[in-house]
């Protein structure tokens, strides 16, 4: 009887501390239902918000915030998978080989940078450049556990608020002609690039949260498909809050006044356009007339740059095209006796040979002809992912994701002939980030076919 009236009196003693308990099993369910697109969400605004020139100065320019919280979600997904809380989704095996041909080609090249005389400089950046492909593995591992279509779109929209806010301060920095990130300051982490902006003609060249204009302007044009299908498809918001994303995101695009700007723009409205009804290509065409016209007006001499930008590089080039063709003449003399595997990932150091503006050209050298292979294979897997997946949905917003993606696919394809896409922390994880998510796009498409017993035998 003792023993059972204590028993009595501890369970009566329970509920005395009510709000300490349900604080612990709440904090509890928040850790067991943190999920892969929680941790993808973080990572997106640490990519985008906080400027990608600070870095932690061992590492260098891979050490930003956004990659370092990438490993911290390597080994959260290692420890779930080993307790099965997590695990990939079927059909997301594109996305996954794609990336395992990028790492066999960058594997073969740090073999390769062993097997010459290299400069001690160039074995340290041959360790970071295998740091920087771990870092993009949890990218795809995470991606490709994600299950549902409400997640893919969740995240996609995240992207494009957060460009849209990076828009508007490059906007704001075109304008004032002042760099408004440069006053960041983070405990631990050093500036690896100057923040000071550079003009071209009469205009300043923004970066905003980007560590060099290039970067900015392609990231703007990778976020340019989705944030035109939000718009299309923003059913119960207003019409200015889903057009104005579009807006800012387009006109800062144009204002990073660089060729690479306008061909990311130029091939998307090339991929979308042929999947519109007639009727929206003919109100996209009276709006963009307008528009136009409004930009030649508030900004004078714009577009005669832009136009100017084309039209110097027909005539003989200006200095960035002369540089790039100084290199591509030089090849040879680099690349002699490593055509097949290069030099080492990440070797090809400015500081002991040249800048290349040209990923191509830089893979060719780093990681070879097989790495170029694969490079190209990522943006073709992209492009795949999205058109299956596009045919497989019925639903049209579902449908236009998928032509987002191919967008995003033929625009990396082209610019990274325009500069060293994968060298910037931005847009080599947008492309990593973009990959896995085609790939988990295409695995509902085709899980959702299967349900409904259309799956082709």
């Amino acid at each position: 009887m003792p023993a059972a009236s204590t028993a009595a009196e501890a369970s009566r003693t329970v509920p005395a501390t009510p709000s300490r308990n349900g604080a612990l099993y709440r904090s509890q369910q928040r850790l067991r239902t943190l999920g892969p697109d929680s941790l993808l969400a973080v990572y997106i605004v640490l990519l985008l918000v906080l400027p990608s020139r600070l870095v932690v100065a061992s590492i260098g320019a891979t050490g930003t915030v956004a990659n370092l919280f990438l490993l911290v979600s390597l080994l959260w997904f290692a420890l779930s998978w080993l307790m099965r809380r997590v695990s990939t989704a079927p059909f997301t095996r594109p996305a996954r080989l794609a990336l395992l041909g990028y790492a066999v080609a960058v594997l073969l090249a740090y073999v390769a940078v062993g097997r010459r005389d290299a400069d001690p400089t160039e074995y340290s950046a041959a360790d970071r450049g295998l740091l920087q492909l771990l870092i993009w593995l949890p990218l795809i591992l995470l991606t490709s556990s994600l299950t549902e279509y409400r997640q893919i779109d969740r995240l996609l929209r995240l992207f494009v608020r957060l460009c849209a806010g990076v828009a508007l301060v490059a906007m704001l920095e075109f304008v004032f002609k002042t760099s408004l990130t440069s006053w960041i300051v983070i405990p631990g982490l050093s500036s690896n690039s100057a923040a000071e902006l550079i003009s071209r003609g009469d205009f300043v060249r923004p970066t905003a949260t980007a560590a060099n204009t290039l970067e900015l302007a392609t990231t703007m044009v990778i976020a340019l498909p989705f944030a035109i299908q939000q718009a299309f498809h923003g059913e119960g918001r207003s019409l200015w809050r889903r057009w104005v994303p579009v807006g800012l995101i387009s006109l800062a695009a144009v204002m990073t006044v660089s060729r690479t700007s306008v061909i990311g723009l130029i091939i998307t409205l090339a991929v979308l356009l042929p999947t519109w009804e007639l009727s929206r290509v003919g109100r996209f065409v009276l709006v963009m007339i307008p528009a136009l016209g409004a930009v030649r007006v508030l900004v004078p001499g714009l577009v005669g740059t832009l136009v100017g930008l084309f039209t110097a590089m027909l005539d003989g080039g200006d200095n960035s095209t002369q540089s790039r063709e100084a290199t591509s003449a030089d090849v040879g003399e680099y690349s002699a006796g490593h055509t097949w595997f290069g030099r080492g990932p990440g070797t090809f150091l400015p500081l002991l040979y040249r800048y290349t503006d040209n990923q191509y050209l830089l893979a060719l050298l780093e990681i070879g002809v097989v790495g170029i292979v694969a490079i190209v294979a990522i943006y073709v897997t992209m492009i795949h992912c999205g058109g299956a997946g596009r045919r497989r949905f019925t639903d049209p917003a579902r449908r236009e994701t998928g032509q987002g993606f191919v967008a995003v696919g033929f625009v990396l394809l082209v610019v990274t002939a325009t500069f060293d896409t994968l060298s910037f922390p931005i847009v080599a994880g947008s492309t990593f980030l973009m990959l896995g998510l085609s790939g988990a796009y295409l695995s509902v498409a085709r899980r959702e076919q299967a349900l409904m017993g259309d799956l082709p035998q």
